[in-house]
């Protein structure tokens, strides 16, 4: 069984669902800090103004402490805030998949559960199956795999994979760092890390922008171009 385990993004970019797709099973880490200004509640999109390029979409969240988990962590509902979200994807209606992408997005965020975790889960499955990957998604909170402390933050993907019989580890490259690849062989976990190299495409009227949430991809890609981009548009390098 192949493997990868990430904290659970909003409408991440596509790399994001590169990693999903080439998984046998998907553990939505919740159970780790929550980073302020980091990809959890919030994701890019164009903005409306060609000349600005880019703006954020956010998810509120209620009062926190500084440490506290992600699956800890509540939704703010005291503001409509998914029509502001809304609101902040009319100007995507001259994209041809306009229609069919809000479709995706009211069923992503139309959920009325207020656990931000939750609430995230249920939006990548969502994507995922309108992405058409299979993989298994599991939720690290729901899990009882027994896991109480490790010697640095790249050992939980071990010790997660060990506890779930993974034969093989997949991680973004980005995390490189963090992995001691010695320890996977010893537990006899083969490792890898996957180097998204999205191409671009065309988002009418910008210059292209990268690195934007699916939510973009989807309203500017067909389906035979996005599938290709998750299959193809990466490169894996073994550990």
């Amino acid at each position: 069984m192949k493997l990868a385990v990430m904290q659970p993004y909003f409408f991440p970019y596509p790399g994001y669902f590169q990693l999903m797709a080439h998984a046998d099973t998907w553990v939505v880490f919740d159970h780790c800090q929550f980073v302020n200004k980091g990809w959890v509640n919030r994701n890019r999109v164009l903005h409306p103004n060609p000349e600005k390029g880019w703006q954020y979409i956010t998810v509120p969240l209620s009062k926190r402490g500084r440490f506290d988990f992600i699956d800890d962590i509540e939704i703010d509902d005291s503001s409509d805030w998914r029509k502001s979200l809304t609101g902040k994807l009319v100007h995507y209606r001259r994209a041809p998949n306009y229609r069919k992408t809000m479709s995706v997005f009211e069923s992503a965020i139309g959920t009325p559960n207020a656990v931000l975790s939750r609430f995230l889960t249920h939006s990548l499955r969502v994507l995922a199956d309108h992405l058409g990957i299979n993989t298994k998604i599991l939720v690290y909170s729901e899990l009882d795999l027994g896991i109480d402390q490790v010697a640095h933050s790249g050992e939980w993907a071990l010790k997660i994979a060990r506890a779930m019989g993974a034969e093989h580890y997949i991680n973004p490259m980005g995390g490189q760092a963090l992995f001691d690849p010695a320890q996977f062989r010893e537990a006899g976990i083969g490792l890898s890390f996957m180097e998204s190299t999205i191409r671009p495409y065309v988002q009418n009227g910008y210059d292209y922008v990268p690195n934007l949430s699916i939510l973009d991809a989807l309203m500017w890609c067909d389906e035979g171009t996005l599938q290709d981009i998750l299959l193809n548009d990466f490169t894996l390098h073994p550990a």
